[in-house]
């Protein structure tokens, strides 16, 4: 499920505020263009119960609930957001797509829905579309997640190698969000890719104080090897063995003794 992990997590955000429908009533879209305000208790629930299996890696279970709350809040963007992430999982693109077309129509300004379908877009070779959508997503004053995403724009950035507007998205994101493990990591490995081995290694610092990892201690020897730092860099590479055995190490250096 990694590679959905840009949408999870999301949509329930948006849902929860719709607390206080009437059963089986939800309003097609706000004014503004954001999110309808009311979802039923019903479909909330059934929201949330097919993200979980979603999440847990069933999609079987999760579409049955995901059309359970259809049936009791079609008009909702969310749910037809769920719906999207459903079909992403099975790899049923174009009904992925069809479902973020539905989502977007209802909410066209909805952060939630925006960052989902930005990553969704940036998975599939748009880079350019994610990107507008992203911007737009951060100015929806109702989006109580800026952090998502500009973490993903950031991700989105360095996936394509446009490495300095990676590097504003990541460090804009860690004010949210200064031990976020993934985002150091991520940011040390931007500031690497530019050359810029200080801040790298200031930042893979910080991350290896929250807990080493094996990509985190092959990186930081890779960042002190290119820094002209031979014996940092195996200080680095002798933790990977002792506590990464069977971590096979890369870079230039990976197979010294």
């Amino acid at each position: 499920m990694r590679r959905l992990e840009w949408m999870l997590c999301t949509i329930l955000l948006a849902s929860c505020s719709s607390a206080g429908g009437e059963k089986g009533k939800s309003d097609a879209g706000s004014p503004d263009g954001t999110a309808a305000v009311r979802l039923s208790a019903a479909g909330r629930m059934n929201l949330g119960l097919a993200q979980g299996y979603l999440e847990a890696g069933d999609v079987a279970k999760a579409r049955q609930r995901a059309q359970m709350a259809e049936r009791t809040d079609a008009g909702s963007a969310e749910v037809r957001a769920m719906l999207a992430m459903i079909h992403a999982s099975a790899g049923e693109t174009e009904k992925a797509q069809r479902e973020f077309d539905r989502a977007l129509k209802i909410a066209p300004n909805d952060g939630v829905i925006l960052n989902a379908h930005a990553s969704w877009s940036c998975e599939h070779g748009q880079a350019e579309l994610a990107d507008r959508e992203f911007v737009k997503a951060l100015a929806d004053p109702k989006y109580r997640a800026p952090v998502q995403a500009l973490s993903n724009a950031g991700k989105c950035a360095l996936s394509v190698n446009r490495l300095p507007q990676a590097e504003d998205y990541l460090r804009r994101a860690l004010v949210f969000s200064p031990e976020d493990r993934n985002l150091l990591y991520l940011l040390a490995d931007t500031e690497f890719r530019q050359g810029k081995f200080f801040e790298a290694k200031a930042f893979i610092q910080r991350r290896d104080a929250l807990g080493a990892d094996a990509n985190t201690l092959d990186l930081a020897a890779r960042i002190e090897e290119a820094a002209g730092n031979a014996m940092g860099a195996a200080r680095y590479r002798e933790r990977l063995r002792q506590e990464f055995p069977k971590h096979v190490p890369t870079g230039e250096g990976a197979r010294s003794p």
